[in-house]
Formats: C-alpha cells, sequence, structure tokens
C-alpha cells in the first residue's frame, strides 16, 4: 500500500521511484543509508521477505513535485533496480512486485513514454493511453 496517498498501488510507485534513482531525488541521501544500514543484514534465503524498513520507508515517502517533474518515462520491468533494493534476492518469479493500478500517474506532469516489458496486465496501462502518453510493447 502506498501510504504517502500519492498512488493507488504502491508497486506503481516503486516504479515511479525506479525512474528517479539516478535523477539525484531529494531523497537519495536517506535511501542509500538505509540500503547500507539494512542489505548486510538481509538474510539470504528462500522465503525471505522484503527488508522491512526500507518497504515502509518507501511506502510513506512523500514524492516531492521537484522530483516527480523529472521523470519522462516509466520503465515496467522485472529488472528494475528498485525490487533488489526493497528485496535483493528477489528473482521475478512471483508476483510480489506486479502493478495492478497506475492512479496516481496524473502527478507525473512531464511524462511522455511508457516501455512495457512486465510487471503488469497491459489493460493496466490503457490511462497512460486514454492521456496521450506513448506505450511501447
Amino acid at each position: 500500500m502506498d501510504r504517502s496517498g500519492m498512488f493507488e498501488d504502491f508497486n506503481f510507485k516503486l516504479i515511479v521511484i525506479d525512474a528517479l534513482l539516478d535523477k539525484e531525488p531529494i531523497f537519495h541521501e536517506e535511501l542509500t543509508a538505509l540500503i547500507n544500514k539494512y542489505e548486510d543484514d538481509f538474510e539470504w534465503y528462500s522465503g525471505a521477505g522484503p527488508i522491512a524498513e526500507i518497504k515502509e520507508y518507501l511506502e510513506t515517502l512523500h514524492l516531492d513535485s521537484t522530483d516527480l517533474d523529472k521523470i519522462d518515462s516509466l520503465c515496467f520491468d522485472g529488472g528494475n533496480e528498485i525490487y533488489h533494493i526493497v528485496k535483493p534476492d528477489w528473482d521475478g518469479e512471483d508476483d510480489l512486485f506486479d502493478v495492478v493500478s497506475v492512479e496516481g500517474f496524473q502527478n507525473l506532469k512531464s511524462l511522455k513514454t511508457v516501455d512495457y516489458i512486465s510487471m503488469c496486465d497491459p489493460k493496466v496501462l490503457e490511462p497512460f493511453e486514454k492521456a496521450g502518453i506513448e506505450v511501447q510493447y
């Protein structure tokens, strides 16, 4: 759940956050500190869940419009870096990060394109197309 209220689906918020990781977002230092603090203690065994502290931080993170305005494209792909930040051993073989709604994409004023590789049913992306955003399948 996205507890910030910005997006209906937390997994969609993760895609938005992933798009910001290489754009020096406002939250970069805080997220990096959490990764450094908890990643080394991650239990590398089958069945380990996401790193709770990082997941909770991202669930409650309010994304600033300054950062959101930097996003002109999104990529729906199981290889996105954010998934391995939340759950370092995630192999993409389950639906843990599948997106069921993109509601809240209206906050992305500069969004022009969406690349679809995986992570949702293609029908989930229809609101982008209706808004005139190019979806590349």
